[in-house]
């Protein structure tokens, strides 16, 4: 379903690398390392592809992005705000995508610990160090992926 949709999306665009299933365990491994599971859609599109090298980011650069963060956005917090502002603002979202400006498309995982699947955000770098970095821009990843394709967002 998504490898078709992007593939009819991207026809023009020759950047668009659709990238082979990403296996069970490699997804498991990323959940371990994000330190939440993935929502349904995600893994789905993780099964079906793993990442586009475009919008769309692997599982292996899902896994970095979250590791790069906790190795120097966390200090940063830590010595401007705190951990817990971290964890608020950062760490507490799924970053799956991004727009190729240093902002990511993500799910924001509710207090519970459970991400809140009905909605996806974009997170931007820009805000971080606002009180709210993130804003609603699609309800599903089908809808991400046509609007963000369609020049929408």
């Amino acid at each position: 379903m998504y490898k078709e949709l992007i593939a009819d999306l991207s026809k023009e665009n020759e950047y668009v690398k659709i990238q082979p299933p990403c296996p069970l365990e490699e997804i498991e491994r990323a959940e371990r390392v994000v330190g939440y599971g993935f929502p349904k859609e995600l893994k789905q599109l993780l099964q079906e592809l793993n990442g586009d090298k475009y919008l769309l980011l692997s599982a292996d650069e899902i896994i970095r992005n979250v590791e790069t963060n906790r190795e120097y956005l966390l200090p940063f917090f830590e010595d401007d705000f705190s951990k817990e502002v971290y964890i608020e603002r950062v760490d507490r979202f799924i970053f799956f995508a991004t727009n190729g400006c240093g902002d990511y498309y993500c799910y924001r995982v509710n207090a519970d610990g459970i991400a809140d699947e009905g909605n996806i955000y974009i997170w931007e770098h820009e805000e971080m160090a606002e009180e709210c970095c993130w804003r609603k821009v699609a309800s599903d990843m089908e809808e991400l992926i046509t609007r963000y394709y369609n020049n929408e967002i």
